[in-house]
């Protein structure tokens, strides 16, 4: 698919000129952001069926490709090889030491599901949702809308801002709308940090592997750890943990605290990387006997 090419002002009609204004990536990004985020509990509240709650995403996603004539490459449709040991790590890493800190003070009451369901229940909920969250989640916050600001020239902390900002935006009202077993400010104000944090994570693995589906894996395998062990929304999960305020990683504030170190490691690994390739493409300049010809 053709990339998107500008109109030099010193030959733009003025028909030209609008239409670039018009549809210009940033604009274009403010819009679909907008959209989304009123959308969707807008569709959620007159349908009274939460099942429509991501469908405006799919919309944007798609509209934004189309209208800016983005490559796939553009909005991370890519393969991402060699980074999905990291997208593992961070779920299996957040939620395990969730699961040992619940567990050292006593705050589970463990079931007696057997480990093969558990294992299955998990496997399940993490493919399922990593193919739904290319289309959707994943696939706008951190492929269409992302390829927008990087082709509007935003740097890529202020897109990881964005896009992050952008995803807790859209999904505070549909929990809103969900049961759970602890209300009031401060269990939104825990969730709200949590969802940031980890779409913080996302963000960073999005950067550096430039694939979109190295995320929505990551995110499904969340999906499938935390709900699966700690529940979601009013359910008890397999762990029974009897004060998910305090102990569950995207409820509580013990996954506050460990999303936000697992967010500084991760920014820790894309500096260094980041620094590995300038010097790899320096290195490639300096051997380019091309480079010093005149």
């Amino acid at each position: 698919m053709e990339r998107f090419q500008g109109v030099s002002p010193a030959t733009a009609s003025p028909e030209d000129s609008a239409e670039n204004v018009r549809f210009s990536p940033l604009i274009a990004a403010a819009g679909a952001t907008l959209a989304v985020c009123v959308l969707s509990p807008g569709l959620t509240h007159l349908t009274g069926d939460d099942a429509w709650y991501p469908v405006p995403l799919f919309a944007a996603l798609i509209a934004l490709w189309w209208r800016l004539r983005m490559t796939r490459a553009d909005v991370g449709l890519k393969r991402g090889r060699g980074f999905y040991g990291r997208a593992t790590l961070l779920p299996l890493v957040v939620v395990g030491s969730v699961v040992w800190l619940a567990t050292l003070v006593g705050a589970t009451r463990v079931g007696e599901t057997p480990i093969r369901l558990l294992g299955l229940q998990v496997t399940t909920m993490a493919f399922m949702t990593a193919m739904g969250t290319v289309v959707t989640e994943d696939g706008l916050f951190r492929g269409a809308l992302w390829g927008a600001l990087d082709r509007a020239g935003l740097s890529k902390d202020a897109i990881l801002l964005w896009t992050a900002s952008a995803s807790v935006v859209w999904y505070i009202p549909i929990i809103t709308m969900l049961p759970s077993p602890v209300g009031g400010a401060e269990a939104m104000l825990v969730r709200g940090l949590n969802l940031w944090l980890l779409a913080l994570c996302w963000g960073v693995l999005r950067i550096v592997s430039g694939s979109v589906l190295v995320v929505a894996w990551s995110h499904g395998l969340w999906n499938g750890l935390a709900y699966t062990l700690f529940g979601f929304g009013a359910a008890t999960g397999a762990m029974g943990v009897v004060d998910p305020l305090r102990f569950d990683p995207e409820r509580g504030w013990a996954g506050v605290a460990i999303n936000a170190l697992a967010l500084v490691f991760l920014c820790r690994w894309w500096r260094r990387h980041a620094a590995s390739e300038a010097d790899d493409a320096a290195e490639d300049a300096a051997d380019d006997p091309a480079a010093d010809a005149p």
